[in-house]
């Protein structure tokens, strides 16, 4: 008798109904089992820690704390180094261009905007069980295949790189340059740079362009 393989998998997010709709939708599957329930970054590391899971589904960015694992890019970073076997898939409501490329780039398996059905959140969990190294969304597909079967790697030049997103995104959500160096243990001209620099990049001239760009493109949720 052929059995499938049960999967293991670990679902982090801040809104604790989307975590019931996502234990709703998951636990349909006989391939799929729900072993981890957590609502921030810190504590997905600790669970993970104690219970190892082949798949991750987390949010991008959960606040919390002042624990870098409220960072979208941090947390992934950390899972990616003290968990490298496990498939993560990042389930957001961000759909900046830039971030989703630089979190592939990072290793995550899939990236699925939660705007998408949820068969597509599915689709990537069942794909783990592939030799795939990583899924592309139905709905971004056609844009990130071309991109990575040309060699780019999606390092456009017009990227931002992940200090000046992280920079970006800090200034947005209201920080201050100096509040930013504090959290980043940068000096102010380097914060500065950083976010001229990605204001170059992205066209823009003034804070209120930054701010507009950030919230339009759901860099900011």
């Amino acid at each position: 008798m052929n059995l499938k393989k049960v999967l293991h998998v670990a679902i982090a997010d801040d809104h604790p109904i989307v975590l019931g709709a996502l234990r709703g939708e998951l636990a349909r599957l006989p391939e799929i089992r729900i072993d981890l329930e957590v609502e921030n970054g810190e504590a997905l590391i600790n669970a993970l820690k104690r219970s190892p899971c082949e798949i991750v589904i987390t949010d991008f960015a959960m606040p919390a704390d002042d624990s870098d694992e409220s960072d979208g890019f941090a947390l992934v970073k950390r899972l990616k180094t003290e968990h490298p076997s496990t498939k993560v898939i990042v389930y957001t409501a961000m759909n900046n261009g830039a971030v989703i490329r630089r979190l592939y780039r990072m290793g995550v398996f899939a990236v699925i905007n939660k705007r998408e059905k949820t068969d597509e959140l599915i689709n990537a969990c069942l794909a783990t069980q592939s030799s795939k190294q990583l899924y592309f969304p139905v709905s971004l597909r056609g844009e990130l295949e071309m991109s990575w079967a040309q060699g780019e790697g999606f390092g456009l030049v017009r990227e931002l790189t992940q200090s000046e997103l992280e920079v970006v995104r800090l200034f947005v959500e209201g920080q201050s340059l100096g509040e930013i160096c504090v959290r980043l243990s940068r000096t102010p001209s380097t914060i500065s740079t950083h976010k001229n620099n990605a204001m170059r990049k992205l066209g823009l001239s003034t804070d209120a362009e930054l701010i507009k760009y950030a919230y339009s493109t759901g860099m900011i949720n």
